[in-house]
């Protein structure tokens, strides 16, 4: 690439096509055409309803028209704003939904510090006895983590990650008034 820039044919080429974009740009005669309504027409002793328009040649609009028919929002957005969250609609008795829980733990780090071991699961520091959500750190070495749910004794290796999923029963359906 250097070669390219310093070849000044290449750079005299790339100029002159950047001043065409710019000149096309700034000329302003662009135009855009809206695509043709499909005819309507009405037969004799039929009634067209009051929806009914006759259809009209649309005409060319430029780009400054097209650009000034747009509407902006009423205010300006704030894009630290919580958004709300979409609301689910109610369970019906034909198909109620199960919801499964998962865990997912990722040893980062083990280190030992004044006789205790220290583990980094999921960007926090753990030692044994701690429990994450519904697991339980059983022993922590230099190799690994034991950790307790209720499937069993699992062994995470350092920069290794569990998963442990636990089935929902199935959601009653709400009670409709």
């Amino acid at each position: 690439m250097k070669k390219l820039l310093n070849n000044r044919w290449f750079v005299t080429a790339l100029v002159l096509i950047a001043v065409a974009f710019v000149s096309f740009s700034l000329r302003g005669q662009h135009v855009i055409t809206a695509p043709a309504a499909p005819e309507v027409t009405a037969s004799v002793g039929a009634e067209a309803g009051p929806d009914v328009k006759s259809p009209a040649d649309p005409a060319p609009k430029s780009i400054d028209e097209t650009l000034k028919e747009l509407t902006l929002p009423a205010g300006p957005r704030d894009p630290f704003a919580i958004r709300p969250k979409p609301v689910v609609a109610a369970a019906t008795a034909d198909s109620a939904a199960a919801i499964s829980s998962v865990d997912t733990l990722k040893v980062s780090a083990i280190w030992t510090q004044q006789g205790q071991t220290y583990v980094l699961i999921n960007g926090r520091i753990h030692e044994a006895g701690d429990e994450i959500s519904r697991i339980k750190i059983e022993s922590a070495s230099q190799e690994g983590v034991w950790v307790s749910h209720w499937k069993g004794r699992d062994f995470i290796a350092l920069g290794g990650s569990f998963t442990l999923v636990t089935p929902a029963e199935k959601l009653k359906p709400f009670a409709t008034l």
